[in-house]
């Protein structure tokens, strides 16, 4: 166990408030259950052994360049480079016409899928009248990501590291979590699966913090329900 998942276990405060990191914690990040799908159903052909080189090249292009990403426009035109990035390391001929139809799909749930228990432990958590609130490092089009993939309802707002200016581990984009979220840090948890950009940001102001990995039985979404 992690010093930061014991950390909200037993830190004994009562949380008001839930903010949720979504690529990697509510969607499912990782390019086989998203992209891999997506080719398949087109008919693309796609060298898999190359994705261990090819999709951080990916994600590191868009982390670098997604704080600019301030408007559809913005979002769609870095998600092209991005898919083309991934899609021409992993040797998929007509690469960026592969990924412009990628792009065009962006309203489909497909291309987005949800963890496993998240919707389970989002409607929990509203029963229970936490405040939630989608904190992520992402371009301006994620709110309509969420409404593409039903998560919107959940959630009382969402704060966008395009549309604050700063990105996780930066305090700022936290700061303005607890401002909108109108509660104090230790009435707040965040949800994460990153320790350096979910917890260093959080914990700095006090905020505490819970590791997840939705894909492990043991640290997966589940374990929010056991801390609030």
């Amino acid at each position: 166990m992690s010093r930061h998942c014991a950390r909200v276990l037993y830190d004994g405060d009562v949380k008001k408030a839930v903010f949720f990191d979504v690529g990697g914690t509510l969607l499912l990040a990782n390019p086989l259950y998203w992209l891999k799908p997506a080719l398949e159903r087109w008919g693309v052909a796609a060298d898999w052994r190359r994705l261990p080189q090819a999709g951080p090249a990916a994600f590191d292009y868009y982390n670098r360049h997604h704080l600019a990403a301030r408007d559809l426009e913005g979002a769609l035109q870095l998600w092209l480079r991005t898919d083309t990035i991934i899609l021409e390391g992993l040797g998929v001929e007509n690469a960026e016409e592969v990924a412009r139809r990628l792009v065009d799909s962006w309203r489909e749930p497909q291309i987005w899928p949800v963890a496993p228990h998240a919707r389970e432990v989002l409607g929990e958590l509203k029963k229970k009248g936490k405040k939630l609130l989608a904190l992520s490092n992402w371009d301006a089009l994620l709110p309509q990501v969420l409404e593409a993939t039903g998560l919107a309802p959940y959630f009382d707002d969402v704060v966008v590291s395009a549309l604050v200016g700063a990105a996780k581990p930066d305090e700022r984009i936290f700061r303005q979590a607890l401002r909108v979220a109108e509660v104090e840090p230790q009435e707040a948890l965040h949800v994460g699966d990153e320790e350096e950009a979910d917890g260093r940001g959080a914990e700095a102001l006090g905020i505490s913090f819970l590791l997840v990995d939705p894909l492990q039985p043991q640290r997966d979404l589940r374990r929010v329900l056991e801390v609030v």
